[in-house]
């Protein structure tokens, strides 16, 4: 009998944040953590679901926009708090929109959280358009499922080099978890971070994976390698003429 594990509980939060929050007890600590040091005047969020997240971002961040594509989330969460905007759309679309938008107004971005679309396409295009940006501040970028081997392709396969503003990456800036809850042999949860900053780097940038030795061990012991080689093997049969 396999027996759920409760990665969130207990967490001391409960009368500070409410709404319901996927994250594990050490990414929730250091998300918090990491929003108090900075502060940020503009946090942007992808991936609002049921505004876990969102209520920490609006506490620590003056001003919020979360995107969504489930207009479900606006109607539940809209007005909720004071200093929050919610877009429902498609990411690829809405983040230029609020790019543009913040330029326009002259705010400052100062923190992302990319916890949007689990494809390896998604994840590369929602980090992309922060590519093309030119800080005016420093802007910490977390991703969320960064131990999740599709979000973590997707992490690598972005082109952090075509960016003279990224100073870090790392994959493994807090670690993930294996096997949690009903989600029999499958890696989730885990922050990556990227830190773009106003000045241009010195040197190459290098994409760290502190933790890459455990993440290599608990992916052959996953169903993820199986699911990985259907994938792979899924166009080709399709070409196979019988």
């Amino acid at each position: 009998m396999i027996k759920e594990q409760n990665i969130s509980f207990p967490n001391f939060l409960e009368d500070d944040f409410t709404l319901e929050w996927h994250m594990s007890r050490n990414e929730r600590y250091a998300f918090i953590k990491l929003l108090e040091k900075t502060r940020p005047k503009v946090a942007i969020e992808i991936g609002c679901f049921k505004g876990g997240s969102l209520e920490v971002l609006s506490k620590y961040a003056d001003k919020v926009y979360s995107i969504d594509i489930n207009p479900e989330v606006k109607e539940k969460l809209d007005g909720k708090f004071s200093n929050v905007d919610i877009r429902i759309g498609n990411s690829s679309e809405v983040i230029p929109q609020i790019l543009k938008e913040i330029e326009e107004k002259g705010e400052v971005l100062e923190f992302v959280l990319i916890d949007g679309e689990h494809t390896v396409k998604g994840v590369k295009n929602d980090m992309t358009h922060f590519l093309h940006i030119q800080p005016k501040s420093n802007i910490h970028i977390v991703f969320h499922d960064s131990f999740n081997p599709i979000c973590r392709r997707g992490m690598k396969k972005a082109d952090y080099t075509s960016s003279p503003f990224v100073h870090y990456v790392e994959l493994d800036f807090i670690s993930g978890v294996f096997n949690p809850g009903k989600l029999y042999r499958q890696m989730w949860g885990g922050l990556a971070l990227v830190l773009l900053k106003p000045e241009k780097r010195v040197g190459n940038i290098k994409i760290n994976e502190c933790q890459r030795k455990i993440f290599n061990t608990v992916y052959w012991k996953s169903v993820h390698p199986v699911r990985d080689k259907l994938m792979f093997l899924k166009p080709l049969i399709k070409k196979q003429k019988f």
